[in-house]
């Protein structure tokens, strides 16, 4: 069952009643999805400290400026660096551990998709998993000890939740060009990505973890999809059709905002408690289950609805994936040293 958006807004604009700083890191907040929920964090939260990175720290400024006409009363900062590269994401993760000690919210978001093949960057890593898949995870690993310390700490991975599907486990990281895909490389970020949080979820009880799915939404990411004659039919045919049935950035950010603050999505009452809003007819919104039979994470739909996506996951945990994929995880993190 979904959420209707007057009872996302409701609820989200009672960030305001949490008392005390919120400190929130934004990962990909510089377009699309991300800015819609950073742009709507900022206006609803008290005294909040926000950290987003971008590639371009000039180009972003004047993002820095919007949020503080939304909230002068909040500190944003910049961190300029490549997420694209493992090694840049630690250094994010290092940067906030040396200005906080505590993360309330960590938002990851950064996405890249290519038409092109596969697209290899200086650390041998695909560029659209090393951005939806191992950066992701290297920021949540360096950043646990900082999230273990919030009072109701949350991480959302706005990406597939629900949509895992087939995995080549013999080629986790799809280095071989016959194994590569658009799809297997969005289907095995997904499925890393569920079984690592549901790992980090286990290990971590007072984390709160989301993985969702946003739909189509209209974003920049549609018309930077392919270079050519393909990327010109993309963003002069496909994109335009593709816009007509997808939710806008702002409405995408405030439905991931919603999920990654709202009890509902929560392993305790959450930044915002159920009754701050109800739903349609006045009726509370109920607590939602989540995966692996209660001990995973939180998987969303686009409309907030719950999916366990059992029928794919069920498989892969009795088959132990969970352990060899955070071995090859680490493989990867540790050559990189």
């Amino acid at each position: 069952m979904g959420v209707d958006i007057e009872t996302v807004r409701a609820s989200n604009s009672r960030l305001s009643d949490v008392k005390g700083p919120q400190v929130a890191l934004f990962v990909g907040a510089t377009s699309g999805i991300g800015l819609g929920a950073l742009k709507e964090f900022a206006q609803h939260a008290i005294d909040p400290r926000v950290y987003f990175v971008a590639r371009n720290a000039k180009t972003a400024a004047g993002i820095v400026d919007d949020l503080r006409t939304l909230n002068p009363g909040g500190k944003y900062e910049i961190i300029e660096k490549n997420v694209s590269l493992v090694r840049d994401a630690e250094k994010v993760a290092e940067f906030v551990k040396s200005k906080e000690s505590s993360l309330d919210l960590l938002f990851l978001s950064a996405g890249f998709v290519s038409f092109d093949g596969r697209q290899e960057t200086p650390e041998g890593l695909d560029a659209s998993m090393s951005t939806r898949y191992y950066s992701r995870i290297r920021i949540t690993q360096l950043l646990l000890p900082l999230l273990n310390q919030a009072r109701s700490p949350h991480v959302i991975s706005i990406l597939a939740g629900g949509k895992e599907g087939p995995m080549n486990e013999d080629d986790l990281d799809l280095k071989q060009a016959k194994n590569f895909s658009v799809a297997s490389a969005s289907y095995h970020s997904a499925n890393m990505g569920t079984l690592v949080f549901e790992k980090f979820a286990a290990e971590n009880p007072r984390i709160s973890f989301v993985h969702e799915y946003p739909g189509i939404v209209s974003t920049p990411l549609l018309d930077r999809l392919a270079g050519g004659v393909k990327g010109v039919a993309i963003r002069y045919l496909a994109a335009p059709v593709l816009r007509l049935f997808s939710f806008s950035a702002t409405e995408a950010g405030q439905r991931s905002l919603f999920a990654a603050t709202s009890a509902r999505y929560s392993v305790d009452d959450g930044m915002v408690p159920l009754s701050a809003a109800a739903g349609k007819g006045g009726v509370g919104l109920e607590k939602a289950v989540r995966s692996n039979g209660g001990k995973g994470i939180f998987l969303v739909d686009q409309t907030g609805g719950i999916t366990d996506n059992e029928k794919v996951l069920a498989p892969f945990r009795k088959a132990g994936m969970e352990k060899k994929v955070w071995e090859h995880t680490q493989g990867v993190f540790n050559s990189l040293r």
